[in-house]
């Protein structure tokens, strides 16, 4: 968990469920690396998004460099980048 990543989204101007997303991914990563590799079903009962909706928001960040798609030992991961310079 890292409060840091969850404070450096909120101040992305983003549409509302772009921004949940993003805070839920913030809210799992490691602060170290930013890394997190939850499911599309844990982040769309996270954020109260159907799985389309979860997949469509992850692929809007990652358009704007905010999160980025790693793979981890097979398994989708994701970096997030909210206090990387873009």
């Amino acid at each position: 968990m890292s409060f840091h990543l969850v404070n450096l989204a909120w101040d992305n101007d983003l549409p509302h469920s772009q921004k949940i997303v993003l805070l839920a991914l913030s809210h799992l990563a490691n602060q170290t690396t930013g890394m997190c590799s939850p499911s599309v079903r844990l982040l769309s009962h996270m954020c109260g998004l159907s799985h389309s909706g979860a997949r469509s928001n992850l692929k809007h960040l990652a358009k704007r460099g905010l999160v980025e798609l790693v793979a981890l030992d097979g398994e989708n991961g994701y970096r997030v980048k909210v206090g990387a310079k873009v």
